[in-house]
């Protein structure tokens, strides 16, 4: 029984310590083809981006696994049953909140005008390798051959 509730909180800790943010290009953008089109930012505002209840949800399956696991090695007869239930309902409340940090997630909605005239605006995620642009800042804009925004940097 040790054995599982270590498995269970290794897996809990690996789980929502995991960033679910993508770092960088997504692999099926390796290789493809950008239009790359100069222009300069005109606003820039955090935004929050949802994960719709993902890491809750997983959170607090994980949880309950790992409270009714640690409720469990309490006592004997009825008193281990009633600490298993009560280590599940604990375990899955407290793995939802925690979960509830990988549902929000930030993001910078950006307009930026071209050099051709046009403006365009996306939402990008805040993570490790975003690159904060500014108001009137000068930057690239990368589009996917879909026509979607892929990134926007700093020139």
């Amino acid at each position: 029984m040790k054995k599982l509730l270590i498995s269970s909180m290794i897996i809990s800790l690996t789980l929502l310590t995991t960033g679910c943010a993508p770092k960088g290009y997504a692999q099926s953008t390796i290789g493809e083809s950008m239009n790359v089109e100069p222009g300069v930012v005109q606003s820039v505002r955090q935004v929050q981006v949802n994960n719709n209840g993902v890491g809750n949800t997983l959170g607090s399956v994980v949880g309950a696994v790992a409270g009714g696991a640690a409720g469990n090695q309490v006592g004997g007869g009825t008193g281990q049953a009633v600490a298993s239930v009560a280590g599940a309902a604990i375990g899955s409340v407290l793995g939802g909140l925690a979960g509830n940090n990988m549902d929000n997630q930030y993001g910078q909605e950006i307009v930026v005008k071209l050099n051709t005239g046009k403006t365009v605006a996306t939402v990008l995620r805040i993570n490790g390798s975003a690159a904060m642009v500014q108001p009137g800042q000068a930057v690239n804009v990368f589009f996917s051959s879909a026509g979607g925004i892929s990134n926007i940097v700093p020139r």
